[in-house]
């Protein structure tokens, strides 16, 4: 009796396997904006990344990720007893996306995504000014912005694949934000 409802459990566990999709998890460590430019009055360098991405059918997913970019600003300061004074300021900034993806069928090794979502951003920033390295604080922009993004992963195997990604923000008044609203970037992905 114990043997067959070892078996019945074995089949039904082989029947559930098989029936149903198998849910995957990705991480990936990437790099965006290789070239220094400047956005929001401010100078970016190049950015790093993690995110991390749950396969919840064999179509969609849901990924959060995360970046670092170092930004500096030239800011002029003006007291009504001194004259102008420049100060730089230096800080960085830690975008966070949340995007929902529909993974094209692909029978090959190049795997095609689209998505949509949201990119917060906390754009603050710190520095000194003048001689006496008086420390001064800007008040925090933030903003919560749709964003559509796509992409590409070349699946090397089963768990490695080289991934080319981009996320643009849609109908946004971000003109004070040390962020682009275009986002490019490759990496390496790590599938578990």
């Amino acid at each position: 009796m114990a043997l067959s409802r070892v078996a019945v459990a074995a089949l039904l566990s082989l029947f559930s396997v098989s029936a149903f999709p198998q849910h995957s998890n990705t991480v990936s460590v990437f790099v965006t904006k290789l070239s220094r430019s400047d956005i929001g009055g401010a100078k970016l360098d190049a950015a790093y990344g993690a995110s991390f991405d749950h396969k919840f059918t064999d179509r969609f997913s849901g990924e959060l990720s995360v970046s670092s970019q170092r930004y500096r600003r030239y800011v002029r300061t003006f007291t009504g007893s001194t004259e102008p004074t420049s100060a730089l300021f230096t800080d960085r900034i830690y975008p966070i996306d949340a995007n929902i993806s529909y993974h094209f069928p692909s029978g090959n090794v190049w795997k095609p995504y689209i998505g949509a979502g949201l990119r917060y951003v906390n754009d603050t920033f710190q520095g000194y000014e003048g001689l006496g390295r008086t420390a001064f604080y800007r008040t925090a922009v933030h903003t919560i912005d749709p964003e559509i993004s796509g992409g590409i992963t070349l699946q090397f195997n089963r768990a490695l694949g080289l991934r080319f990604d981009a996320k643009q923000v849609l109908g946004s008044n971000r003109s004070d934000v040390a962020d682009p609203e275009l986002k490019a970037s490759v990496g390496l992905s790590f599938r578990f």
